[in-house]
């Protein structure tokens, strides 16, 4: 695998995909320096794990119901703990973010290391 390249063809990209780490960090930097830290913080705030896991087991409790032909409602109290939550969420993610290195950005963006196959 050739390290010095990098595979990624999202928003800015190369039509070939095929980017330099040196071409890929200008379109990361360009593009998606505040989104990056934000999502990177994220993954490390306790608010924002508890809000994802509190939204998956709401939604699967949706699918149950509808696999039963039912509707399931969310109480106000659960939605209520659901906004705090994720209000919570946001302001994690806004507080004393840094900025995103290489692994970052190829954990943010998807991109993979080595030449893209064609």
């Amino acid at each position: 695998m050739d390290e010095d390249n990098i595979c990624y063809t999202g928003v800015g990209s190369l039509k070939t995909g095929n980017h330099t780490k040196k071409q890929y960090l200008e379109i990361m930097n360009k593009t998606f320096k505040k989104k990056c830290a934000m999502y990177i913080k994220s993954l490390k705030c306790k608010a924002c794990k508890k809000s994802v896991e509190m939204n998956n087991k709401e939604i699967k409790k949706k699918i149950e119901a509808q696999l039963k032909n039912k509707t399931y409602k969310i109480s106000k109290k659960k939605e209520k703990k659901i906004l705090k939550q994720l209000s919570s969420c946001e302001r994690c993610k806004k507080k004393n973010t840094k900025t995103c290195n290489l692994d970052d950005y190829l954990l943010f963006s998807g991109a993979d290391l080595g030449k893209c196959e064609v």
